[in-house]
């Protein structure tokens, strides 16, 4: 089920994410070391969702953000973010913040 988009995430602390060049990635932090079989490259959208999980931004923000940039209707950007969202749940990337935080 996805997340209702007033929920507000922040990144794991397990898992960096860089720019290199043209392309954005994902990686976890594993003890000395970093699993390199576990490397994420993000497309332009997942980069942009991963940069706003500050603990800030509710996923209306967020999303609201994927249309301004992207111009894609609401209802696209939604969906991308929420299927984002369980994806990054999925390999433990992100949490959900206490709602008693300040959300812009």
């Amino acid at each position: 089920m996805s997340p209702p988009l007033t929920e507000v995430f922040v990144r794991s602390e397990r898992i960096v994410g860089r720019r290199l060049a043209d392309e954005y990635v994902l990686v976890p932090i594993v003890g000395h070391g970093a699993e390199v079989d576990s490397i994420f490259s993000l497309n332009a959208v997942g980069a942009l969702i991963w940069e706003k999980l500050d603990g800030k931004h509710s996923g209306q923000t967020v999303v609201q953000a994927i249309v301004d940039r992207f111009e894609v209707d609401l209802e696209r950007a939604a969906d991308d973010y929420q299927e984002f969202i369980e994806k990054l749940a999925s390999i433990e990337a992100i949490r959900r913040v206490d709602r008693g935080s300040d959300a812009v």
